[in-house]
C-alpha cells in the first residue's frame, strides 16, 4: 500500500533550504507538501535555533501546504503575505458536478506538476484552486474544460468560490479498548478480531502519521494520525477515562 512518503532525499532536501535561507539572509520556499512531507519537515525543523519554519497553503482551510523556511525574527507572527501562493476561481454551471480527479487530471494535462498546486476545493457551480505562479499562469492560459464541463478562469477568489472554501470537518467517536497498542485502537474502528487486525495491520493497511505501520504494539499517541484502509483517516485526541473494567477510552476523530 502507498504511504504517502516524503521520500528518502527529502531531508537532505529541508537541510539544504534551511542552508540557503541562512546564506543569502533571506526566505526560502517549498512547493506545496503533502501531509507525510509536513510531518516530516516539522519533525526534522522541531528546535532547530535560528530557523524560523512555517506551513501556509493560501488559506487556513488549506490541507497543502508550502513551507518558508528563514532566519529567525525575519517575519511577524502570522504574517503570510510573502508566500508565493495564488489563488483562482473557476466557475462552470451549477447543473454541472466536476470531481477533484475531474480537475487534477485537466490540470495534469496541461503539463502541470501536482507539487504546484495546493487545496481544490470545489462547490456549486465554481471552485478555488491554489497554486504557484507558474501554475496559475498555465491555467490562466490554457485551461477551457475540465472532463467536458466548460470552465471560465479568473484571478483570485471569486464570492462563488470563496463560498466553497471549507475547512476539515470530524466526527468524534469514543473507542473502548484495552490499550493504546495500534491493534486494539485498528480493532476499534474497523470492529476486525484482534487475529484479523493483525493481519489487516501486517498487509500494509494502517499507516500512522502518514507512514505505513506494520507493527501490532505500536503505541499511538495524542495527535498521531491514523488512517484505515476502508474506513478512512482519523486523529487521536486524548483519554476519556477508563471503564469499571479498567479499558481505556481513547476520543478519536474521524475527517468527514
Amino acid at each position: 500500500m502507498k504511504d504517502n512518503s516524503a521520500g528518502d532525499n527529502f531531508p537532505a532536501r529541508i537541510e539544504d533550504m534551511c542552508a540557503l535561507a541562512v546564506k543569502r539572509g533571506r526566505p526560502v520556499y517549498s512547493q506545496f507538501l503533502n501531509d507525510r512531507e509536513q510531518y516530516e519537515a516539522e519533525r526534522i525543523l522541531a528546535g532547530r535555533s535560528g530557523i524560523e519554519a512555517v506551513l501556509w497553503g493560501g488559506n487556513d482551510a488549506c490541507a497543502r501546504k508550502m513551507l518558508r523556511v528563514s532566519e529567525e525574527g525575519s517575519f511577524l507572527p502570522d504574517d503570510m503575505s510573502d508566500f508565493p501562493v495564488y489563488a483562482l476561481s473557476l466557475s462552470f454551471r451549477k447543473a454541472d458536478k466536476p470531481g477533484h480527479r475531474d480537475f487534477l487530471g485537466a490540470f495534469m494535462g496541461l503539463g502541470i506538476k501536482r507539487e504546484t498546486v495546493g487545496d481544490i476545493f470545489i462547490g456549486e457551480g465554481a471552485a478555488a484552486v491554489f497554486c504557484t505562479k507558474t501554475a496559475r499562469d498555465m491555467i490562466t492560459d490554457g485551461l477551457a474544460s475540465v472532463g467536458r464541463v466548460g470552465v471560465s478562469v479568473t484571478d483570485g477568489l471569486a464570492e462563488e468560490a470563496v463560498s466553497a472554501v471549507r475547512p476539515a470537518s470530524f466526527e468524534e467517536i469514543t473507542l473502548t479498548v484495552a490499550s493504546e497498542r495500534a491493534d486494539c485502537v485498528v480493532s476499534g474502528i474497523t470492529g476486525l478480531s484482534r487475529e484479523k487486525t493483525a493481519a489487516f495491520i501486517r498487509s500494509g493497511s494502517f499507516l500512522l502519521n502518514y507512514a505505513e505501520c506494520n507493527d501490532v504494539s505500536r503505541n499511538v499517541s495524542d495527535g498521531d494520525i491514523l488512517t484505515v484502509r476502508g474506513h478512512g483517516k482519523f486523529s487521536v485526541s486524548g483519554e476519556a477515562g477508563t471503564t469499571k473494567k479498567g479499558r481505556l477510552k481513547l476520543i478519536i476523530k474521524k475527517y468527514i
